[in-house]
């Protein structure tokens, strides 16, 4: 068998696995959505790795905890500053973004009322100081947190890459929303810079996926959407699956440790 057709069949087994696999999957997964927390609106600061770590570790937490509809301020809203200047853990990431995530694994974190991102000043002026060890970062009072695990997805190209990835790709990640029953965390290219976002769950029957920073016709008339976490202030949008597959590179399962 020549290398192009090695290539092709290895493609057509790949794109038959996932519509196998896309045959078993429910229509549509929101179990996770109950226990999102609105990430600070990061804005221009470039903290969207740790915001995503954050995010993706609140989750579980209220999962575990069986909180539903946590508030921002509340008990299990931790802080992303805390996140930023705390060193790695020992645990050895599959990929790059994974490692702010697995900082949780040194087994404790800060509540955000206790070291609180603000970007902005009470004057409006960004404050990149949010970058920095805050004064209380050692007297801050810590919570205990279980242990965690990634299980990475795919990553192609790099953090810039663009257009890698085809609907098999989304299936790969709808498969381990139903399976591992947590948070994916996942890395693209929208605005010509990286960018992490969580992935919660997914509607294959949307009709109203946004196309965030494509054009809206190259997602019109398409179903199916994403419910995507990201760092500037909101709870929950949907994103189409045309914007995962033309922007997206990289995803990781973040969960609890078996």
């Amino acid at each position: 068998m020549t290398s192009f057709l090695k290539v092709v069949f290895c493609f057509a087994l790949a794109l038959s696995f996932s519509v196998a696999n896309a045959a078993h999957l429910p229509s549509s997964f929101r179990a996770l959505n109950d226990y999102v927390i609105p990430s600070p609106n990061q804005s221009e600061a470039g903290t969207c790795a740790f915001m995503a770590a954050t995010g993706a570790m609140e989750i579980l937490l209220n999962k575990k905890l069986g909180i539903h509809h946590p508030v921002v301020g509340g008990e299990t809203d931790l802080s992303e500053r805390f996140n930023i200047v705390s060193p790695a853990s020992n645990t050895v990431p599959k990929a790059w973004y994974e490692e702010m995530f697995l900082k949780f694994n040194n087994g404790v974190a800060v509540l955000f009322k206790d070291m609180p991102f603000e970007f902005y000043t009470e004057n409006g002026d960004q404050d990149f100081g949010v970058w920095d060890i805050p004064s209380n970062y050692l007297t801050a009072p810590r919570i205990k947190l279980p242990p965690v695990e990634t299980v990475l997805l795919f990553s192609l190209g790099n953090q810039y890459s663009r257009l890698v990835l085809d609907q098999s790709h989304v299936e790969m990640v709808k498969e381990a929303l139903v399976k591992y029953q947590s948070p994916v965390i996942a890395v693209g290219n929208d605005e010509e810079f990286w960018h992490v976002v969580v992935i919660t769950g997914y509607d294959d029957n949307a009709e109203d996926g946004a196309c965030y920073e494509l054009a809206s016709t190259v997602c019109k008339g398409k179903k199916g959407a994403f419910f995507v976490r990201d760092s500037f202030g909101t709870r929950l949008e949907k994103r189409s699956y045309e914007w995962f597959i033309r922007r997206q590179n990289s995803a990781s399962v973040a969960k609890l440790a078996d």
